[in-house]
């Protein structure tokens, strides 16, 4: 089986300051954390309305139902999740390659599942941002004043999240 480091680069305005880069990446982490918990897959609901439903089996050891897919059960995927790099104008945000969070990232996004390629139907993309999104959550921080931006950027360096 070979896993695929789930990651994304993000180009943003080169005038950004790294705090103001570091704050947008956790905008950026909250919408996919967000929109994930909503059933809301990347680029939809123009698309797809939801992800696919969890197998009966896997509900019902799970305790969950079939369509509660959220990719939460245990908030530990969507919570490693983060800032990998950044520089003028871009940002690289995902998983720890090699983690064991990246393998479970990478099963639910590409629909592998520890198979070696993709599952056809199973696959609930959330790794990455629409342009559309994008935009408005850096129009968000545009806004913000400095001491905020400062406060969120040290949360994030300290894995305050």
């Amino acid at each position: 089986m070979t896993t695929k480091w789930q990651r994304f680069s993000v180009d943003i305005p080169k005038s950004f300051t790294p705090n103001e880069r570091i704050a947008i990446s956790k905008g950026i982490v909250d919408h996919i954390r967000e929109r994930s918990k909503k059933h809301i897959p990347l680029g939809g609901p123009g698309g797809k309305q939801a992800f696919p439903q969890y197998t009966k089996k896997y509900a019902e050891e799970k305790g969950v139902s079939r369509g509660s897919v959220d990719l939460i059960l245990d908030d530990k995927m969507l919570k490693a999740m983060q800032l990998l790099s950044q520089k003028k104008g871009k940002l690289l945000i995902g998983y720890k390659n090699g983690s064991d969070e990246n393998a479970k990232a990478d099963g639910n996004h590409r629909g592998t599942y520890g198979k070696s390629s993709p599952i056809a139907g199973k696959a609930r993309p959330f790794v990455g941002i629409t342009k559309k999104d994008l935009k408005v959550i850096v129009d968000k921080f545009k806004k913000k004043p400095e001491e905020e931006i400062k406060r969120i950027a040290s949360e994030v360096v300290a894995g305050v999240q």
